[in-house]
């Protein structure tokens, strides 16, 4: 009888110990709104007009060289966590461009999984087209991301490179920003090495929390 007594009870103090470990059912749960930076550059215009112009009505190609964003930290576990259901899913890319010279500009930013997204029309990427009017010394806008480009970036902190024994890497993003600029004036404008865009890049990410 002794016997049977001493088991339950250390059956009891088992089953009690294992629940603890668990987490609880009611565990409190609520979505976060985090704002992250993104790698970007300027774009110096003297590297395009090496005139040192741009004549009346021309326009030229611009961007930045492709950049690579790492994920790893914080931010990979950002991405690891977006809210991904379509009730509450938000994820918005904020881009801001300043500038120096009276040009107008039309350019794209790309976000892709690979490097070869960035040019790749049936990737699945993140194109940002944004406007700057001549008379814009900066231009903000935000771009709300799709399901399925909430998707990519979540998806890709499992994307592992360069393995070794050791481990491996999680894979970047990568961006770049290219596009058109246009000199609408009747005069010409002189460019000088202190001319550029100036490009800020910004993710708020939607993700999942869970206080245990």
């Amino acid at each position: 009888m002794r016997l049977r007594r001493t088991l339950a009870l250390v059956g009891a103090v088992t089953a009690a110990t294992f629940a603890a470990c668990k987490e609880p059912p009611f565990a409190p749960r609520w979505d976060a709104d985090m704002y992250m930076p993104l790698s970007t550059q300027p774009i110096h215009l003297n590297q395009f007009f090496t005139l040192g112009v741009i004549p009346p009505a021309a326009s030229g190609s611009v961007s930045f060289p492709a950049q690579q964003q790492s994920i790893s930290g914080v931010l990979g576990t950002v991405l690891t966590n977006l809210v991904t259901d379509p009730g509450r899913a938000r994820t918005v890319l904020t881009l801001t461009v300043t500038k120096t010279t009276p040009i107008s500009a039309t350019d794209t930013l790309f976000v892709a999984s690979d490097s070869l997204g960035l040019t790749n029309s049936s990737a699945g990427r993140i194109v940002f087209p944004v406007t700057i009017a001549t008379t814009d010394l900066s231009k903000t806008d935000s771009l709300t991301l799709t399901l399925a480009q909430i998707g990519m970036l979540q998806n890709q902190p499992k994307v592992k490179i360069n393995c070794s024994i050791v481990g491996c890497e999680t894979a970047p993003l990568w961006i770049q920003l290219r596009g058109l600029v246009r000199n609408p004036a009747a005069s010409a404008i002189t460019i000088t090495s202190a001319d550029s865009l100036g490009i800020t890049l910004g993710v708020t990410a939607r993700i999942a929390v869970s206080h245990k």
